[in-house]
């Protein structure tokens, strides 16, 4: 074997054509280098920049990890925040981007601002590509920021129409490999020097592969051969498993069920105060474990760390729950509850699971089927003794249930925890705390029987002697649904009684959630009043609703005194009002943007847009119909359906509202949604009138009326004349007639002011008198927050303003809005 005096073997190669490529990375925009594990990606875009980049430039480093998207988003936000605090704060606070806020997150990248010359390298961007909208990463690619460059480094192929954007640089698999004649060249400068036809076998069977290349170099300079072997596995397990000292493999066995890990962590694995000398030499000399820029963290190479995983797999079930329990435990230790939680699954300890801290254990939307099914077999696997030692963490699992959508598991298990509660021997003071919990959690099972739900929060409250609950109330109190007259009213005949109920148990719910879902009482007695033409002491109730409920941060409730605010403001013709109220629902989502928050304003909009049959503006999946559980708690869904059903008709499409209603009044009548069941009545007499079927128009409109007039409901069929005014005329009696149609002449007529004002003005592109405003401050060239500063509006009103001007003006940049503002006529 020939061999040279230079040993270059622990240092990175790049032939002259790699080097070349590699070197646009400085200049480019975005550099996407796609190729399968073992190619040099990470070593590649580290060497460069490390190397190269000039002075005072800065650089930035996501390393992507099999984690929860929502975990994996915060993270991106928090790199984003490095470079632009404000636009990061903005990313953090939308949360996990969806197809509702995919535009707004999106839009963000678009006033990124980096003021100096700044890489973000995102690895294993494979992890976490899928989990955001590609119409996220299309924004960061050809928008970001001017002195900002993004490096993208993934194991698989990304979309070809990310990689023809301009200004970016694409490296794929055939950019990465090395030719037969490079990896001569590789071999010469590692020092070695193999015959010709040795390295035309070894390049064949590598193909180029650096990762194979390295096993095949070791291999050479121990034994003066190459393996015959296209196995990476068996090249890892010849050239690096079987040269590793037992302490070593034993090492790396227990800290396999990570991705990275740190010094504490590897003594935590290992049972001991500190990491030991050996782990701290295998670290920092080992050629496939990667030291972070900072020295605190080590990440296995991927091929290295697949193969740990199946000597794990093949190790016996004893050791194997002692490795995954060791990991579980120090997730535990760590803050990491979600993660200790599945490693302790893995082994069926779920006595260790009931011992976590579940409190601000966070799951997103997309996860939450496989987390309710995985906390349904822990109670599955729990029996009672066990289930009244961590009485605290059983109660929050339950609760997330409900979070989950999984309303018959979670009624099950109230019921059956409160009936192991109530025959367990705990001490007194301790089942009686423990009775609290679940009479409140069993209230929501109530829903929305208000005498039966204010019974059972009033005998939590007195269990728990005043206290506030253990539970944290998270989700929005209405639950997504911009009315809470269409949530609670649940029988006709009844709403007195109901508003009555409703104030008298309010007071011991906002005691034991520290005031969640402040106003909402008194908001169901506005809209009541709203609704039956008391318009005084609606507005004034609204106006106390939204004291209430702003003075404790429940957005959702803002909302709704929001939108009633609006209707009102339509009875006055009030333009100016009506403007002031739409930027209020938007600012008030953008406060707390949890999805039920945005799905509210969205319907709310709606609302306020059907009033003035400015349907365009009604939100695209309101539109097209896109309502499910996906989207919606079920609670709100009815709210949604008579939305789309309203749209329908006007669009002069009865025939989809008919073809729903049946389902939608069924869900309406289980959830004993008496106000869903009106307005569908109320469509369904409109629909069928509009298809000449008057028998069928006549009985739903009785039906409605019957379900209206025991409470004095009039406003539903004020606000709906247009649509139905033959049959009401007709089939009406007089004194109802009359008061309906005087309340329908006084919302039609501010109605028509209101669209004077807010879209019938001279104004080009359509535009209402606040986007004019915003847009032509926008052509001047002020960024958001100075636009939000000179009209005393907040950041995420003017971003909504400048979201519905671009769709008016068929702009997609703000260049192209200053262009088009110097041609308007």
């Amino acid at each position: 074997m020939a061999r040279a005096k230079k040993d270059n073997t622990n240092k990175p190669y790049f032939s002259p054509r790699l080097s070349a490529l590699l070197d646009g990375m400085l200049t480019a925009k975005t550099t996407i280098i796609s190729a399968p594990a073992g190619y040099g990606k990470t070593t590649a875009a580290r060497y460069v920049l490390n190397r190269h980049l000039p002075g005072g430039a800065a650089v930035y480093h996501l390393d992507c990890v099999e984690e929860p998207a929502g975990a994996a988003w915060k993270r991106f936000g928090r790199a984003i925040q490095k470079i632009d605090n404000r636009i990061g704060n903005a990313l953090l606070k939308i949360g996990l981007p969806d197809e509702d806020t995919k535009g707004d997150a999106a839009y963000l990248f678009t006033e990124l601002v980096c003021a100096e010359e700044t890489w973000l390298v995102i690895d294993d961007f494979q992890l976490f590509q899928t989990a955001v909208p590609e119409t996220v990463w299309n924004a960061l690619i050809e928008h970001g920021a001017e002195n900002l460059h993004t490096v993208i480094l993934t194991q698989r192929p990304v979309k070809m129409r990310m990689t023809l954007k301009p200004g970016v640089l694409y490296l794929g698999r055939e950019e990465m490999r090395l030719t037969e004649s490079e990896t001569g060249e590789y071999f010469a400068w590692c020092g070695v020097s193999p015959s010709p036809e040795q390295v035309r076998t070894v390049s064949r069977y590598t193909e180029g592969w650096i990762a194979a290349l390295r096993l095949q170099l070791k291999c050479y300079m121990d034994t003066g051969s190459f393996l015959d072997t296209r196995d990476i596995h068996r090249l890892i397990g010849e050239v690096v498993w079987d040269k590793l000292t037992r302490e070593e493999q034993n090492f790396l066995l227990l800290i396999s069920p990570f991705d990275s890990y740190t010094y504490r962590q590897a003594a935590h694995m290992l049972n001991l105060q500190e990491a030991p000398e050996y782990v701290r030499t295998l670290s920092l000399h080992n050629n496939f474990i990667f030291e972070d820029a900072h020295g605190h963290l080590f990440r296995p190479h991927s091929t290295l760390l697949e193969f740990l995983r199946g000597e794990l797999a093949a190790l016996p079930e004893e050791t194997r729950r002692h490795i995954f329990t060791c990991a579980g435990e120090w997730c535990g230790l760590n803050g990491q509850s979600e993660q200790a939680m599945y490693f302790f699954h893995r082994v069926g300890d779920y006595e260790k699971i009931l011992s976590l801290e579940f409190r601000g254990m966070e799951f997103e939307r997309t996860e939450e089927t496989r987390v309710a099914d995985l906390l349904l077999d822990i109670l599955d696997h729990t029996d009672a003794e066990m289930k009244l030692r961590y009485p605290v963490s059983v109660v929050k699992i339950i609760f997330i249930l409900f979070g989950a959508g999984r309303y018959e598991e979670f009624g099950r298990w109230c019921g059956g925890m409160s009936a192991l509660c109530a025959g367990s021997s705990l001490p007194e003071p301790e089942k009686n705390r423990l009775s609290g919990e679940l009479s409140l959690l069993t209230s929501f099972t109530r829903f929305n029987d208000i005498t039966e739900m204010g019974t059972l929060m009033r005998r939590a409250h007195e269990l728990l002697g005043g206290r506030p609950s253990l539970i944290q109330m998270n989700d929005a109190w209405s639950f997504g649904c911009p009315s809470a007259l269409f949530l609670y009213h649940s029988a006709p005949g009844r709403l007195d009684r109901e508003l009555a109920d409703m104030t008298e148990n309010c007071c011991h719910y906002f005691a034991l959630t520290q005031g969640h879902g402040s106003g909402g009482d008194v908001l169901m007695a506005a809209e009541a009043h709203y609704h039956r033409g008391e318009m005084e002491h609606a507005e004034i109730l609204a106006y106390k609703a939204l004291y209430q409920a702003e003075n404790k941060r429940q957005e959702c409730v803002c909302i709704g005194a929001a939108l009633l605010l609006g209707r009102l403001a339509v009875v006055r013709g009030d333009g100016d009002g009506f403007s002031s109220v739409l930027e209020r629902i938007a600012g008030y989502a953008a406060q707390n943007p949890i999805k039920s928050n945005r799905m509210e304003a969205d319907m709310a909009a709606a609302s306020l847009m059907e009033l003035l049959g400015a349907e365009q503006d009604i939100p695209l999946w309101l539109r097209e119909g896109d309502i499910s559980e996906k989207r919606l708690f079920a609670m709100s869904i009815p709210y949604a359906q008579t939305l789309f059903g309203k749209y329908m008709i006007q669009s002069g499409k009865p025939e989809i509202w008919l073809g729903m209603e049946r389902d939608a009044l069924a869900l309406a009548e289980l959830l004993h949604c008496c106000m869903a069941m009106l307005y569908g009545k109320i469509l369904t007499a409109a629909a069928w009138q509009a298809r000449g079927k008057m028998p069928e128009a006549i009985s739903a409109l009785k039906e409605a009326l019957d379900m209206a007039i025991p409470d004095a409901l009039y406003m539903p069929f004020a606000e709906n004349r247009a649509l139905l005014e033959p049959l009401l005329t007709e089939h009406c009696s007089r004194t109802e007639r009359e008061k309906i149609f005087a309340l329908a002449q006084k919302q039609e007529t501010g109605a028509e002011a209101v669209r004077r004002g807010c879209y019938l003005s001279s104004l080009p592109f359509g535009l209402t008198e606040r986007e004019y405003e915003v847009a032509e401050l926008a052509a001047r060239g002020l960024r958001n927050q100075a636009i939000a500063q000179t009209l005393f509006v907040t950041d995420n009103t003017v971003k909504k303003h400048l979201k519905t001007i671009f769709q008016k003006m068929d702009v997609r940049s703000r260049d192209a809005l200053q262009e088009k503002w110097k041609n308007k006529t």
